[in-house]
């Protein structure tokens, strides 16, 4: 059996069943989870969905990269943040989201617990801190994962998050629904 990791060769007459599968696995356990963190990142549901896509494909061209599979998560979260950063950076204009959810389907943001104050503060903070917040608190990567997906030392972490928490202290008045 070949290793899906590992097999990067595609051929146009036998589709790769493994790799396939592989990209079948991280949309079934990580497909929510990335759509929510490119929504933190991007406030607009289509763009963050641009995003997803873009970031699962970059993903599987580069699976071979992923050296320890029980960092699965991690390495997934980072392509998905990265890619929802360089989004943020050619300034695609982000439009607000005003399109209604069809009830029908399941929303992927509906467990998203931030209330709408909170993501005004977030919104109010400047996109590093915004960042360090969404990577080390909404997706409980380590400090060290933080910095790697940031590119930024560990003390950078620290600092702006320090920071990030500190203005939010000050901006954000929780309310009671």
């Amino acid at each position: 059996m070949s290793d899906p990791w590992r097999n990067q060769s595609v051929s146009s007459t036998r589709p790769d069943l493994e790799a396939e599968a592989l990209a079948e696995r991280w949309v079934g356990l990580y497909g929510d989870l990335a759509l929510r963190t490119a929504y933190l990142f991007l406030r607009d549901r289509g763009l963050a969905e641009d995003c997803v896509q873009d970031a699962f494909i970059s993903a599987w061209r580069a699976r071979a990269s992923l050296r320890d599979p029980g960092a699965e998560r991690a390495w997934l979260m980072t392509i998905v943040a990265n890619t929802a950063r360089s989004h943020l950076r050619r300034r695609i204009p982000i439009p607000t989201d005003t399109t209604p959810a069809d009830p029908t389907t399941s929303d992927p943001y509906s467990d998203l617990v931030l209330s709408a104050d909170l993501r005004q503060a977030l919104d109010q903070l400047p996109s590093d801190q915004r960042e360090v917040i969404v990577l080390r608190v909404y997706l409980d990567l380590s400090v060290e994962e933080t910095a790697r997906a940031l590119k930024v030392a560990e003390g950078t972490v620290k600092s702006r998050l320090s920071r990030a928490l500190e203005a939010l202290r000050l901006i954000w008045i929780p309310t009671t629904d």
